[in-house]
């Protein structure tokens, strides 16, 4: 066991340059496509970001040999309508998934879906998804060949960075098909409350002297409403430990990432292939006043990584571009050769386009009562809800905390209220969150 364990720290700390494959030969070869999604991560935890701490050296390196926009902006600060975006290619306020009255709102099936354009045009697909608003209910199965989904929200993952690598690569080895192109997604949740890494990431950042109740075992739902209501003190200490431990499930997804990689490329697999890795959204530390995500839209909650790295012959992207989540859809068909859908919003981000007048909108919160929706132009940004009359403006260039909201513009305050009246692209149907959590139940075999 604990030679096995070190061999797959080792494994995960390779530098892993994949970049060196050879470029693509005629315009009818499709590159694989591995689309790593990473649960609740700050764009500025990563190591390549700037961090203090060395969390990533696997994703460093991917940065390093290839993209890196290291504050790509979310379409959403939470999993169901961010991950939605990422596969659609549409804003959040197109497609509708998400939270809204009461109720839960999966992916409209007529709505273009990434797994389902490449399914169409060849590529062998496959999922390996982590909690439960990815499952089927939601929508999140469609265009995939093999799809396995687990978790539960609220809870740890049933199944942890390692035992995805694993069970992808089990995938990858018996049951793929040889010869087509392939398109793999990939969620890692571990960086989601509670944060538990295992060792020897547990103690890598976090001391194993601290004694308080913010543990690994503190996270769930009624502890993060409770610290959020102001009936539970988030001391600095117990802060410090969720931090610390919060670092180390980084370092964890980081190491499994790094396996990954490598057994794809003992199997000869990654030289004709792009990794894309993206977050769904960040987490707060109290840099608001209160503690993980879906609540706000400020940037601890909106920025998050993105890196390309790989097989391509259509050059550099500026790494400095506003970037965000609706452009992973239009990116991937445009490296692949394939027609955009005409509903997709974002842009191909190794395309030669002026981007720094862009508007990227974003919306839909799970934990309040009243919807925000935040609009991000160039260093300025509107937050607010014009239907409620709430509009807060930042200068990023001046306070990129967002601690000293000024009146807002009326150039920006139209870009918000057009956004908020933008009309569904998606009418998707209610989700009864029962449902989902009777149907991953019954997949874990604790009721018939």
């Amino acid at each position: 066991m604990i030679n096995g364990m070190i061999y797959r720290i080792l494994l995960g700390s390779l530098l892993i340059l994949i970049s060196c494959g050879a470029p693509a030969g005629s315009p009818e070869q499709m590159p694989n496509i591995l689309l790593v999604l990473i649960d609740t991560i700050r764009a500025d935890h990563l190591s390549c970001n700037g961090y203090s701490r060395n969390t990533t050296p696997v994703l460093d390196s991917l940065a390093a040999s290839g993209f890196n926009c290291s504050s790509a902006q979310s379409q959403s600060s939470w999993t169901l309508p961010a991950m939605t975006t990422i596969l659609t290619g549409l804003d959040q306020r197109s497609h509708r998934a998400g939270w809204r009255e009461g109720s839960f709102y999966g992916i409209d099936p007529s709505l273009p879906y990434l797994p389902r354009i490449l399914h169409d045009q060849g590529y062998q697909t496959a999922a390996f998804f982590n909690v439960i608003f990815m499952n089927e209910d939601f929508g999140f199965h469609r265009g995939f060949d093999h799809f396995d989904c687990m978790g539960f929200v609220g809870e740890a993952s049933t199944r942890n960075a390692a035992d995805t690598v694993t069970d992808l690569l089990s995938w990858f080895d018996e049951e793929r098909s040889q010869g087509d192109p392939w398109f793999i997604a990939v969620h890692f949740f571990d960086p989601h409350l509670p944060y538990s890494p295992p060792s020897p990431w547990d103690t890598l950042f976090a001391s194993p002297t601290y004694d308080g109740p913010y543990n690994a075992s503190w996270g769930g739902r009624d502890d993060v409403m409770e610290v959020n209501r102001g009936n539970a003190v988030l001391d600095p200490e117990g802060l410090a430990n969720l931090i610390d431990l919060y670092d180390g499930e980084l370092a964890f997804t980081d190491n499994e990432v790094g396996v990954l990689l490598s057994e794809l490329r003992k199997r000869g697999a990654m030289t004709e292939t792009v990794v894309i890795v993206i977050g769904d959204h960040g987490e707060e530390f109290l840099d608001h006043g209160e503690v993980g995500h879906g609540h706000t839209m400020f940037q601890e909650l909106l920025q998050v990584p993105l890196i390309i790295s790989g097989y391509t012959d259509h050059g550099t992207a500026a790494t400095d571009v506003p970037a965000a989540q609706i452009d992973i859809l239009p990116t991937i068909l445009t490296l692949c050769d394939i027609e955009l859908p005409p509903l997709a919003a974002g842009v191909d981000l190794f395309a030669e386009h002026s981007l720094e007048d862009r508007v990227i909108p974003s919306s839909n919160l799970v934990w309040e009562p009243v919807d925000l929706g935040a609009v991000l132009s160039g260093e300025m940004k509107i937050i607010g809800n014009p239907s409620e009359g709430i509009a807060m403006e930042y200068d990023l260039s001046e306070d990129p905390k967002e601690y000293a909201p000024r009146t807002p513009s009326t150039d920006l305050m139209e870009e918000l209220e057009l956004y908020w009246l933008t009309s569904p692209v998606g009418i998707p149907d209610l989700v009864p969150f029962v449902e989902s959590m009777e149907r991953t139940l019954r997949d874990l075999g604790y009721i018939r």
